[in-house]
């Protein structure tokens, strides 16, 4: 699967990546300029839909360190400019997420083709990122939620997850795996939907269109963090992977 851009969608959606920004998300997510065990973009799609399906809004000083490295508590980037264009685009790619999951016609996992010789079968990335992404769900995430709505969510996580778990999913050709995720969408658009059936508020925008901050490649811990937010780096971008 691929994903649309506003240009292959007929899209008025101001928040969806054009042509050109996706294109260079993509590279700058594999590049020098992060570190090199950052996310690739099938890992962060499938990690930036957890954290926006989650009924608890998880703030970007949670999931954004993770975008960028694994493990470690210091974030180091090849670039000052180059890093805060690498997260203002992630910035964006979530707001383009927050308004396209679960939305009928809206959104479809984004995954890379297999090509020969390849090792990381169709989705596995993906899954793994959404996996991820469900470990910053609070553990009381059902507190207060009508029960029907917390196991209806709990069925359709379930099924999104249990045929990537299974003992023969390894032997799973590609066009099961595309099955697997197509029932990813149905289950979104059923969690979110449960969301909103009792109420709870959209996800909310992020802002990426903030002042430049010139910072060189290295930033330190209290600068301003370079994605404009107006906070100390170790207190957004930069703040320790737990």
């Amino acid at each position: 699967m691929t994903n649309e851009t506003a240009a292959d969608a007929g899209s008025d959606n101001p928040h969806l990546l054009d042509d050109h920004e996706f294109e260079a998300l993509e590279e700058l997510l594999t590049s020098d300029v992060v570190p090199e065990d950052c996310m690739n973009l099938e890992m962060l799609d499938g990690y930036l839909a957890a954290v926006i399906a989650s009924p608890v809004t998880i703030e970007p000083e949670q999931w954004l360190p993770p975008v960028w490295s694994a493990h470690g508590d210091e974030i180091s980037f090849g670039s000052g400019s180059q890093m805060q264009r690498a997260i203002r685009l992630v910035r964006r790619y979530y707001n383009e997420l927050a308004t396209t999951l679960g939305q009928p016609e809206g959104w479809e996992p984004f995954c890379y083709a297999a090509s020969e010789g390849d090792t990381i079968a169709i989705g596995e990335e993906w899954i793994e990122g959404f996996a991820q992404g469900l470990e910053l769900w609070p553990a009381d995430w059902d507190a207060g939620l009508p029960e029907d709505a917390a196991d209806a969510v709990r069925t359709a996580l379930d099924e999104l997850m249990a045929p990537w778990a299974a003992d023969d999913a390894e032997m799973a050709d590609e066009d099961t795996r595309l099955q697997w995720l197509e029932q990813a969408v149905s289950s979104l658009e059923t969690v979110l939907g449960q969301w909103r059936a009792v109420g709870l508020d959209e996800p909310e925008l992020l802002s990426v269109d903030g002042p430049a901050v010139h910072t060189p490649a290295a930033v330190g811990r209290n600068d301003p963090c370079p994605c404009g937010s107006g906070k100390k780096y170790k207190k957004c971008c930069g703040a320790a992977v737990e």
